[in-house]
């Protein structure tokens, strides 16, 4: 078995999502679903349930009565931040450990990949395509998935990476992990999220994230939002370790995105603010996150 099979295989070996993180995330592609659809889902799942109940009711939200009931907390907590536990519950081994090969802490890929989530969402309302927010959302939290995969073969190459790219050996840390792999952390995603049975918008910008242009032209607006979101997270000072080096953005992302410097400048302040609040509510105030 070569390197690249092995990598691939070990994608497919990955727990599954559960059933009801799979159905919710369906769910987002319908246009026509409402936040009593979200509840149905939620309460044929015990621990999300629990969860979500343990929020609402949690000094982040500040109600002045007690919550009893998934159907009167979903439209309290939200449909986004139900998305952020469930898919935070339910991949544990992807978002809940270190990534040594990037040299990423713990909990990193989580942050990184709700602070591109936030950042989608809202950059859905500047789409000159009408994409919704909870996709958008959705494929930010997902898009570096196939890292969790590629982690391990990349162990200890760190620092002959980043003086390749210094070098100028090679373009940017993507083409550093197809030097050392073989495979890119995109393509090892896009295997992951077919194993998962993820819709085709979510697979799409798992796999074109960093070359939007490559995609399917149905979903181009949707992974050129995520494309730049990742980037606006980077700003931030979130990435997953060293991958932050020579990150490459495509300008052409204009051409699907009405924002200019200055509305990109405002996005990274707003989205500092909202991941703050996000964090407490779904970790609390004292808590790092978990994920």
């Amino acid at each position: 078995m070569s390197n690249v099979d092995e990598i691939m295989a070990k994608a497919r070996q990955m727990p599954l999502l559960s059933s009801a993180s799979t159905r919710l995330l369906a769910l987002l592609g319908d246009e026509d679903h409402g936040l009593s659809d979200v509840a149905k889902i939620i309460e044929t799942d015990a621990a999300l349930t629990a969860r979500i109940l343990q929020i609402v009711n949690s000094a982040a939200f500040g109600l002045r009565q007690s919550i009893s009931t998934v159907a009167a907390a979903v439209p309290y907590v939200g449909e986004k931040l139900i998305v952020s536990l469930s898919i935070n519950q339910s991949a544990p081994q992807v978002f809940n450990r270190p990534l040594i090969g990037y040299e990423s802490q713990r909990g990193e890929l989580w942050e990184h990949g709700l602070r591109t989530a936030i950042a989608a969402s809202a950059l859905s309302s500047k789409s000159r395509k009408e994409i919704q927010a909870g996709v958008a959302y959705t494929a930010g939290i997902l898009h570096d998935i196939g890292k969790s995969v590629l982690s391990k073969f990349l162990t200890g190459c760190s620092p002959e990476m980043i003086k390749s790219i210094d070098d100028g050996e090679i373009h940017d840390f993507l083409e550093a992990e197809e030097e050392k792999t073989g495979v890119n952390h995109c393509k090892i995603g896009r295997e992951l999220a077919r194993h998962w049975r993820l819709p085709p918008e979510l697979e799409q910008a798992i796999a074109f994230h960093h070359k939007p242009s490559e995609s399917d032209k149905k979903y181009r607006s949707m992974v050129y939002i995520v494309h730049l979101a990742d980037m606006v997270a980077m700003m931030g000072g979130t990435g997953t370790g060293t991958d932050n080096l020579a990150y490459s953005l495509d300008k052409q992302y204009t051409e699907y995105i009405d924002i200019d410097q200055k509305g990109i400048d405002h996005l990274l302040l707003s989205v500092m603010m909202e991941f703050e609040k996000t964090k407490e509510a779904l970790f609390g105030p004292e808590k790092e996150s978990e994920g």
